[in-house]
């Protein structure tokens, strides 16, 4: 049984964000999120902004977390799935497309390479 009471030792971990006491963001690391790119891991999933806190960072916040604790755990490149309204918003924050139209849904993946990571670990972490 894995044990998802000890944050940042593993793959998958859960981010939340909260303002003035109250949850308002969330995502997910896990080692899989797209079944058309089962060759890609891991991934950020599930990231969700309440509407009334849209465009004050929080995403981005979240999503900067994500990417320092997944450093920490030797991860070297991350990867992300949008619909293409968000490209610019992933691009700019250091996105990068790497295949379109996946899927279903007719989504964009993204990689991010993380700066600095160390490069001996593998990419993911199981028990």
């Amino acid at each position: 049984m894995q044990n998802f009471l000890e944050p940042g030792t593993r793959i998958p971990f859960a981010l939340v964000a909260e303002q003035d006491g109250k949850l308002c963001g969330n995502l997910l690391v896990i080692e899989s999120d797209e079944p058309a790119r089962p060759d890609l891991t891991p991934w950020i999933a599930a990231v969700w902004v309440d509407e009334d806190v849209r465009k004050q960072g929080v995403a981005a916040s979240l999503l900067q977390e994500a990417i320092r604790r997944s450093a920490l755990l030797g991860v070297e490149r991350l990867y992300l799935s949008s619909r293409p309204a968000l490209r610019d918003f992933y691009t700019k924050l250091g996105w990068r497309p790497i295949d379109e139209n996946v899927g279903d849904a007719k989504l964009i993946v993204y990689d991010y390479i993380i700066p600095g990571a160390p490069r001996s670990v593998p990419s993911t972490m199981r028990l």
